[in-house]
């Protein structure tokens, strides 16, 4: 058998491991998903991050090559002729000789010479190339820059020295209806080589055009007070020129993307870099958790380990000290030296039961005590009769009859010594257990009319009317000489303690199952404080009465132990000087 220390630790732990467990395993998982959050969120904000440098990488790029663009723009435009005085118009004529191109210039100065939509035109047909000296301008390097000019028509001014033989398209864009000044930003290829190329129109030259009719003249300050005339029409002032665009130019300017796309590849390592660093950092940190976590728990479930073995045995303690109390408890002294009070709820119905059981035991050592007095009183009054008996028949010699009267005296006496001894072997079987029930189906109607029968002489002699009251044959069964030592021994005390011209009424019935013998007499009756002992052997309600040899005080206790041996019970019911009722209950199977 364990200990109830380890018992209860084996019982808890496992408990108490599931439920560390638990705890550990929902901690480990809450962390696990705080890294994933936070995982993630730093993958957010690196991507973030990534995004918003390509981001402003290539609004740099693009605004670098803008800017390059409008630069050669502004350089191209310088080229043009910036504004065209008329008194300057005749020494243009005079110079259109020594120009190499001066066959191109003359209709543009002769445009200029005159007013009107066919100026504006032939300027703008004459208009077909545009020279200047590629190295003075403030552009990128040569080699990774790429520019080329188109008219408003789609004709080639000029294209940078590095495009070589190659050239933009304008195909690909809808330059007819783009607006001034507005970039348009594409991705192409030259030769193999990547580009980023912006294309932008812009105008290089405006011209005076004179429109005729007339423009109104300033309007007359109304009256004061409202007027129902009509306002006076505005007078039409002079004719004044209309400035309007006249040649405007495409300018495509395009960089090469290697060193962008270079540094963009290297924002996307250091993103994947960045994001593996942070998937590993997030897995040490688990893997650190969950060390911490491990340790954590086997450390806690040791401490619980002594806690609960330390607690449990701090539990006990009132276990303990009831077991010194029941070890102190001795033949001397049968009582359960501890206070309730000391005990908790639990061990204070133990310790009711102990002490219980401590008085029964105490109440039954009395009872064997009396019972070795009671044997050794009742076994005494006959040895002393017998060796008074054998002593007198000792003094002198006698007849035979007298050798044979003494003998018979003797004899008697044993019989008297024989009967109480094998009434204490009923009793010692039926402690000890060993008394057996054998059982056979008898009329116990016929049964109790031959008890009558054996103590109706004894009845008569004490002139006590014995009566037998039974209805139809009782077939019952059950343990015949055990019942009828039951029956016997109740008509017997029935007998001795009824009244002269008393009365016994016997009766046998069955009902509901139950077989009842009822013995009723007028006798004497037991007091009301005798009862509950009355079926205690060698007890006698009255001790001034003894018995006449038939009995010595343990009749009814064998009584009641044979009818508890075949399942039944046996009551009294009596008052005082009105005489006794003794009921036998047994089942009917």
């Amino acid at each position: 058998m364990k200990s109830i220390r380890l018992s209860l630790i084996l019982y808890f732990l496992p408990l108490i491991g599931l439920a560390l467990g638990a705890m550990l395993v929902l901690l480990y998982q809450t962390t696990d998903r705080t890294l994933e959050d936070r995982l993630a969120s730093r993958r957010s904000l690196h991507q973030a991050n990534y995004e918003s440098k390509c981001k402003t990488l290539k609004e740099e790029f693009d605004n670098q090559i803008l800017s390059r663009a409008q630069t050669l723009a502004n350089y191209a435009k310088s080229q043009w002729t910036r504004s065209n005085p008329r008194y300057l118009y005749s020494f243009g004529l005079l110079t259109a000789v020594a120009n190499p191109h001066g066959h191109l210039l003359v209709p543009l100065w002769v445009g200029e010479a005159t007013e009107g939509q066919f100026s504006f035109t032939l300027q703008r047909i004459s208009f077909t190339k545009i020279q200047f000296a590629e190295d003075f301008l403030p552009l990128g390097e040569g080699h990774g820059d790429y520019f080329q000019i188109y008219s408003d028509r789609g004709t080639t001014l000029q294209h940078s020295k590095s495009m070589g033989e190659k050239s933009f398209t304008l195909h690909s864009l809808d330059w007819e209806k783009m607006e001034l000044f507005k970039p348009t930003f594409d991705d192409t290829e030259l030769a193999g080589i990547a580009l980023r190329r912006v294309t932008f129109k812009t105008p290089v030259a405006r011209f005076l055009v004179p429109t005729r009719g007339a423009r109104p003249g300033p309007t007359p300050r109304p009256p004061r007070e409202p007027s129902r005339e009509p306002p006076p029409q505005r007078e039409l002032s002079a004719p004044r020129d209309v400035e309007r665009p006249a040649t405007a130019i495409f300018i495509q300017y395009a960089s090469e993307t290697a060193e962008r796309d270079k540094k963009l590849t290297d924002y996307h390592d250091e993103l994947v870099e960045e994001l593996a660093n942070a998937q590993e950092e997030a897995a040490t940190t688990l893997a650190t958790v969950r060390t911490k976590l491990i340790w954590i728990g086997a450390l806690t479930f040791a401490a619980m380990l002594a806690g609960c073995f330390f607690l449990v045995g701090l539990g006990l303690a009132p276990l303990r000290r009831m077991s010194d109390a029941v070890s102190r408890i001795s033949e001397k002294n049968m009582s359960l030296q501890l206070k309730p009070a000391q005990l908790p709820l639990e061990l204070r119905t133990i310790a009711d039961r102990i002490s219980q059981t401590l008085e029964l035991l105490r109440g039954a050592f009395a009872r064997e005590k009396q019972a070795a007095a009671d044997i050794s009183h009742e076994l005494r009054t006959p040895l002393a009769a017998l060796l008074t008996t054998i002593e007198v028949g000792l003094r002198r010699p006698r007849s035979a009859q007298e050798y044979g009267d003494l003998l018979k005296d003797c004899h008697a006496i044993g019989q008297q010594m024989s009967l109480l001894v094998e009434r204490l072997l009923a009793l010692a079987r039926i402690d000890a257990g060993v008394a057996t029930v054998r059982e056979q189906e008898i009329d116990v109607a016929a049964l109790a009319d031959q008890c009558v029968s054996l103590v109706r002489p004894l009845a008569e002699a004490r002139a006590v009317e014995l009566q037998l009251h039974c209805q139809s044959p009782s077939r019952l069964a059950t343990d015949p000489d055990k019942l009828r030592e039951v029956l016997t021994n109740l008509l017997h005390n029935a007998v001795e303690y009824n009244k002269p011209n008393g009365k016994i009424d016997v009766t046998v019935e069955r009902q509901n199952g139950i077989l009842r013998l009822d013995v009723r007499d007028t006798g004497i009756g037991i007091p009301a404080a005798s009862l509950p002992r009355v079926f205690e052997r060698f007890y006698r309600a009255d001790e001034s009465r003894h018995a006449d040899g038939l009995h010595a005080g343990v009749g009814l206790s064998i009584v009641k132990g044979y009818v508890e041996l075949m399942g039944g019970t046996v009551n009294v019911d009596s008052k005082e000087g009105q005489g006794s009722t003794f009921s036998v209950r047994l089942p009917v199977r």
